[in-house]
């Protein structure tokens, strides 16, 4: 497993662009005989999924995902270090919502894996897995936790560099008002200066921005800014 960080190692030295990368960790996973990967970033409001998995399974596993019932991103969340991962359960009955889950993932050839997740800002998480066809994945050698989140922390922010387009992206939206609110905040004016430019209430302004917050869970006005700006609201 350590000579499949070293090639993570590398992609991130000499991918150039879009297609080489994902091209890249496509042959990386074929090299060691997983069937793909799935490189996700699960930040509130700006969640994103570079894959080569079945569309049709990259929807179903995100739906998953927001419902807080993915068995692998649970664990992700809660080690924060690489970890294998199987279908089968080795001891005991696995809970019913993680059959559930992996019993959907068989259907599309995925039984075991290598997760690999990494801290970001505001609590998230960036997770990489690669995934097998077989029921019990055993690593040859152990995995060394340090290293693994070095490589996928580079290559993490070679994706940000290049702006690879992803495979599914969480929707994000402002309503006209929302959108017209957000962009003076942008522009520096407070919201009492947005509410007196726009000639409506305080209160008005301040419920619009509120709920927009709310539906990404995001913490402050500066994050709703900084995410309408990246996804070009405003």
């Amino acid at each position: 497993m350590n000579q499949l960080v070293a090639g993570l190692l590398e992609i991130s030295a000499v991918a150039h662009d879009d297609a080489t990368l994902k091209a890249a960790l496509a042959d990386l996973a074929e090299r060691f005989e997983f069937s793909g990967y799935d490189h996700a970033k699960l930040l509130p409001g700006d969640s994103y999924v570079i894959s080569n998995l079945h569309p049709d399974w990259l929807k179903r596993s995100r739906k998953l995902d927001l419902d807080r019932r993915n068995p692998i991103i649970k664990r992700a969340q809660q080690s924060r270090r690489a970890f294998i991962w199987s279908g089968t359960p080795q001891t005991g009955t696995q809970p019913e919502e993680d059959q559930t889950f992996y019993e959907a993932a068989a259907q599309f050839g995925i039984r075991s894996g290598i997760t690999i997740p990494i801290a970001i800002s505001s609590g998230a998480i960036s997770v990489l897995s690669f995934v097998s066809p077989k029921s019990i994945l055993t690593a040859q050698d152990e995995i060394d936790p340090i290293a693994a989140s070095s490589a996928v922390g580079q290559l993490h922010a070679r994706i940000g560099q290049l702006k690879v387009t992803p495979s599914i992206q969480e929707p994000f939206y402002l309503s006209p008002k929302e959108g017209t609110y957000t962009r003076w905040l942008s522009l520096g004016k407070t919201v009492e200066d947005t509410a007196d430019i726009e000639q409506v209430k305080y209160n008005t302004v301040r419920i619009a921005l509120a709920e927009a917050r709310r539906r990404y869970d995001l913490c402050n006005n500066t994050q709703l800014v900084a995410l309408a700006i990246r996804r070009g609201l405003i």
